[in-house]
Parts: C-alpha cells; sequence; structure tokens
C-alpha cells in the first residue's frame, strides 16, 4: 500500500485499547486500496456501521491560500438528509457555514464550540435550520494537498460521535487516508488561475447574479453594500473577460460549476 507524506503526518493515537488501534489500522489498510466511488462508498458505510453516528459526508473541494475550501467540487453523502443537502445547495450555505471556513488539517472541529462563536445573523439562520434536522452537533475532521490544491472535509454528526474522544482521535487519524481516497476517484485536473478566477466573495456574487438577482437583491441576501455588490460584479466581468452582465453569467456558467450544479453523490 502506497501511502503519501501527508497521509502519514499524523501518527496513531495514544490511550487506544489493542482492539481499537487493531480497528484503526485496519480502516487505514481499507482505505489505501480504494480506486472508485463505489469502493469508497462502501468503505463509508462499514465505517458508519462501526462508528457511533447518525450522519456522516464527505466532501471534496478547491483551498485558498489561507488553507480554506474556496469551492466546493464534490459530495459524498453517506446518511445525511438528502432534501437538507439539496437546500444547502440551492441557498449556497457554503458562504454561511462556519465549517466550510475552518483551516484544513488543524485538528477535530466540534460544531457546538464552533456555532456558539457564530458571527452575522446569516450564519446564525444556516446553524438554526441545520438544527431542525438533527444536525446541531457533531465533528468535522480535515485535511489538504498542497500539491494538487484540493483539501477534504469528512464530518459525522450526533452526541456520540462528539463525545467519544476516542472515536475522535481515531477518524482523525482516518482523515489523510480519506482525503488521499476521493482524490483518487475524483480524478480532477490540478487548479490553475485560470481554473479559478474568481475569489470566494467573487464567486458567491456569481452564484446569485446566475439566478438573477440584482445588486440590490445580492447586497441583501450576502449583507453587504450595494456599492460593495457592484465591485464585485465589475470585478467578475473583468476576471471571465465578458462584455457586460449577461455575458460574463454565460460564459461563467461554463467555466464555474454553480452549487447547484455541484457533483453530490448518495
Amino acid at each position: 500500500m502506497v501511502i503519501s507524506n501527508s497521509a502519514i503526518a499524523r501518527p496513531l493515537p495514544s490511550g487506544l485499547s489493542a482492539s481499537q488501534q487493531w480497528t484503526l489500522l485496519e480502516w487505514i489498510h481499507l482505505a489505501g486500496q480504494i480506486e472508485t466511488e463505489a469502493e469508497l462508498r462502501g468503505f463509508l458505510d462499514m465505517l458508519l456501521s462501526q462508528a457511533p453516528s447518525e450522519h456522516m459526508v464527505l466532501a471534496l473541494g478547491r483551498i485558498n491560500q489561507h488553507q480554506q475550501i474556496q469551492r466546493l467540487e464534490r459530495v459524498l453523502n453517506v446518511s445525511y438528509p438528502t432534501e437538507w443537502l439539496k437546500h444547502y445547495m440551492e441557498e449556497n450555505y457554503a458562504q454561511h457555514d462556519p465549517i466550510l471556513k475552518i483551516h484544513l488539517g488543524s485538528g477535530p472541529v466540534q460544531w457546538q464550540e464552533r456555532f456558539s462563536r457564530a458571527k452575522g445573523k446569516e450564519e446564525r439562520k444556516f446553524i438554526a435550520e441545520a438544527a431542525t434536522v438533527g444536525l446541531e452537533s457533531g465533528v468535522t475532521f480535515s485535511a489538504a494537498s498542497k500539491r494538487n490544491n484540493l483539501g477534504c472535509i469528512f464530518s459525522v454528526s450526533g452526541k456520540d460521535a462528539s463525545a467519544d474522544p476516542n472515536l475522535v482521535a481515531m477518524l482523525e487519524c482516518l482523515t489523510p487516508h480519506l482525503h488521499q481516497a476521493a482524490v483518487r476517484i475524483a480524478n480532477l485536473a490540478p487548479a490553475t488561475p485560470s481554473s479559478m478566477p474568481l475569489s470566494q466573495r467573487e464567486y458567491d456574487i456569481f452564484h446569485w447574479m446566475s439566478r438573477g438577482k440584482t445588486n440590490w437583491e445580492i447586497a441583501t441576501i450576502l449583507d453587504i453594500s450595494e456599492r460593495t455588490v457592484k465591485f464585485h460584479v465589475a470585478n467578475v466581468i473583468r476576471k471571465l473577460n465578458a462584455n457586460n452582465r449577461t455575458h460574463a453569467i454565460v460564459l461563467g456558467m461554463h467555466l464555474l460549476p454553480p452549487p447547484g450544479g455541484l457533483q453530490v453523490s448518495d
């Protein structure tokens, strides 16, 4: 089994029982053999049956210079509510999800602690809506590869998942191997400036432009000034080498996958 440097950067956690150590080593071995989406799905289904969690999801995305997810590329849904994920993509909640703002690879993130520091009405609205579908408590693990500019977020929800320190340590150790498996099966081309021309804010504004929203409506949705929206819209038009707003939307629909068109596998 070939393991990259990023995958072996996390040592086996201390304090595990012999049985837990064996289980973790088996998980790592199996993750290293994954070559297809079906195999990854089968592995995650097995993981869900062995780890006491209610919901599980794995996401892969492009990262920015701050080691944060800039744009989601693939989402593999194991047991999240399907309607919630659809709603999440349609409403572009990636811009308000506090978990997507974490620095990848910085360690497990407990949702309740992160949510308690939410800023702004949109983040609080997102957290409240997530709670209505049972997603108020959980843990997120992450890993990133600077070489291909890709990052992975692996989330499990439920009080049992977040309350067991040994399970958290095991999943933290496993996550770089899941990241490598997700990168292998996604087979995404390396990111270049031309493939990711927009900043996260510009991408968010483009999303609402493509849905027919006016500058005033976008300003209201994003809780920023209309003047700021106009500034970013002008940047979007310039960066996409478009003649006007409509031309930028047409070009962007070909160059940039909007959140509603994100590939989500159930």
